[in-house]
């Protein structure tokens, strides 16, 4: 990084130094080039990153960004983007001005044809929930796939067996994409037998040797290894309901569960007494930004430190949301 003499001469001069002690305005010299030194730069402009979605309401987003900029140093801020979907393509000229953005229900795969670079990790799962900006482009990536593995390696839950995915959305694209790698048999349940029957029809041409069945979630039966819900259904403030039956629940070994507000869903709570094991999406939330976060600034982050905000962030959901 090169930062001019005379750039640092305007920056002091914008903090009014005229009339100070020479030892103040030497101090204030001092500061400023050893922040240059270890990596910062206060004459550049504050980056601003955001999210886009809708409804977003309930969103943490900003709380779990703001820890990360602040682990690393960055003066940066994080605005929630709520756009209706019938504005969206009238947006994202504005969206294009950002350094990046996070990308939400219902936008992971209506924002492929808006995006000028899809990158690979965007598109075998036909889902991208993070956006690059650079050079006037916008390039597409999923780091949810990160933290989906993420969590349940927290969580000490495999991904194998036979699997009860729920959804067909962005998220659930990307878990039965990784079952079907992990060589798991998998059900695809959705609200309607025709749109899981449409994401079978999909994955099986990419993995034709795969045990794939679709099904209507309230009409699934049996009992599974692992249950993933991708689904919106639990989450607040609609906090009573559950995305399959109650006996589904009960019966499976583990459960993943995307939401993370509220901490524990009926369905996850269901299972747990029932003796499954458990994870909810916080610590999906939080890796995926970090990974998000890497991709924007060149930041990274320990396992400490994702543990560390996610203790912070059980406890502000805990403060504004119960």
């Amino acid at each position: 990084m090169t930062v001019s003499f005379c750039s640092i001469y305007q920056h002091l001069s914008s903090k009014s130094m005229v009339g100070f002690p020479i030892f103040v305005v030497f101090c204030q010299c001092r500061d400023l080039i050893i922040n240059i030194y270890n990596g910062g730069n206060p004459l550049m402009n504050k980056l601003s990153f955001g999210l886009i979605g809708h409804p977003l309401g309930h969103s943490i987003s900003p709380a779990v960004h703001q820890h990360l900029f602040n682990l690393s140093g960055l003066d940066a801020e994080y605005n929630l983007y709520d756009i209706p979907p019938e504005d969206l393509s009238k947006q994202w000229e504005t969206l294009r001005q950002l350094d990046g953005f996070n990308i939400t229900i219902p936008y992971k795969q209506t924002v492929f044809p808006l995006l000028d670079i899809i990158d690979r990790s965007a598109a075998q799962y036909r889902a991208a929930n993070t956006a690059q900006c650079m050079d006037g482009e916008t390039k597409g990536f999923n780091t949810d796939v990160i933290g989906f593995h993420k969590a349940l390696e927290t969580a000490a839950i495999p991904l194998a067996g036979h699997v009860l995915l729920c959804g067909t959305g962005g998220v659930s694209h990307m878990m039965a994409y990784e079952a079907l790698r992990n060589d798991c048999s998998l059900t695809i349940g959705a609200r309607t037998f025709g749109k899981a029957a449409t994401l079978a029809d999909k994955l099986s041409k990419r993995f034709p040797r795969a045990q794939i069945e679709p099904a209507a979630l309230a009409y699934v039966s049996g009992s599974y290894d692992l249950i993933l819900n991708g689904t919106p259904v639990g989450m607040y403030p609609h906090t009573k309901k559950m995305p399959i039956p109650l006996n589904v629940a009960r019966s499976s070994r583990a459960v993943f569960d995307a939401i993370y507000n509220p901490q524990e869903t009926q369905l996850l709570a269901r299972a747990r007494a029932a003796g499954a094991k458990v994870q909810n999406g916080l610590p999906m939330l939080v890796w995926q930004a970090a990974a998000a976060q890497e991709i924007w600034t060149g930041k990274s982050f320990s396992p400490a430190d994702i543990d560390a905000i996610c203790q912070k962030m059980r406890a502000y959901i805990k403060e504004n949301f119960t």
